[in-house]
């Protein structure tokens, strides 16, 4: 069994690489015959040139955007459980609650940016909140559908044998929503990280978001693309971070 999942990270990795290689190429190919001034699409070899060049500004920025995503996703996880385990078992709380919710995702977090300021100032936490903002409802919402879907019989058959609320949570109704409360993490992680960035656009100063908006306004292409390279790369690592940690805590509790 190892060897067989070896093979197959191995041809995972193979066609991710094959892709990488194959729209490099087709970009490369575009900026030589295609007549786009390298000023608008810089070549593969600039953009490469580029990351190194600007390799410590990156480095710094990265980790900035970086704590806000995970101090973002951490916020969104412990809140966004919170609230979904009473709507889980509170007619009266769900149906509060969703409309709420509802509500909130339809105001564009762009517009909330500049309350947020208002209330935090120029700072981390205003980046934070609106990831927050953005990351929590996925959480919520399958946090909530998982602890619900669940066989009554095993709920009667857990009662029959005295078991308490607490235990008949703990034990039945806790790893019956596990996947489905994974599988939100794994959606609100790439939420986290288009919330903190979107911040950075808006509050400036600091991150992988402001010093993309200051790349454009110096007309700096060669780094704008840099910046969006390391933030691809950024979402990727961390999505896989969230994705090993499903594939562990479902090993552990399949």
């Amino acid at each position: 069994m190892p060897s067989v999942l070896r093979r197959v990270g191995g041809l995972t990795a193979f066609w991710y690489l094959l892709a990488i290689a194959l729209v490099v190429a087709v970009w490369q190919a575009v900026v030589l015959f295609g007549g786009t001034p390298d000023y608008l699409l810089p070549t593969p070899v600039q953009v490469a040139e580029a990351l190194s060049t600007y390799r410590e500004p990156l480095l710094r920025e990265s980790w900035v955007t970086l704590r806000g995503i995970l101090l973002a996703f951490g916020i969104s996880a412990v809140l966004g459980v919170a609230i979904a385990v009473p709507m889980a078992f509170s007619r009266a709380v769900e149906r509060l609650g969703y409309p709420l919710l509802v509500m909130s995702q339809a105001v564009p977090k762009v517009a909330l940016g500049p309350l947020f300021i208002v209330w935090l100032g120029f700072g981390l936490m205003t980046n934070v909140l609106i990831a927050v903002s953005v990351a929590i409802f996925p959480i919520i919402v399958n946090t909530a559908l998982g602890l619900t879907s669940i066989d009554p019989d095993l709920v009667r058959l857990g009662r029959s044998m005295g078991a308490s609320r607490w235990r008949l949570f703990r034990l039945v109704r806790l790893p019956n929503a596990l996947p489905s409360v994974l599988a939100g993490l794994k959606v609100a992680i790439t939420f986290a990280v288009i919330g903190v960035v979107v911040g950075e656009f808006i509050v400036g100063g600091s991150g992988l978001g402001y010093l993309t908006i200051s790349a454009s306004g110096n007309q700096n292409v060669p780094l704008l693309f840099a910046c969006v390279i390391t933030l691809a790369v950024l979402g990727a690592l961390t999505f896989a971070a969230v994705d090993l940690l499903e594939r562990l805590a479902l090993r552990r509790h399949p």
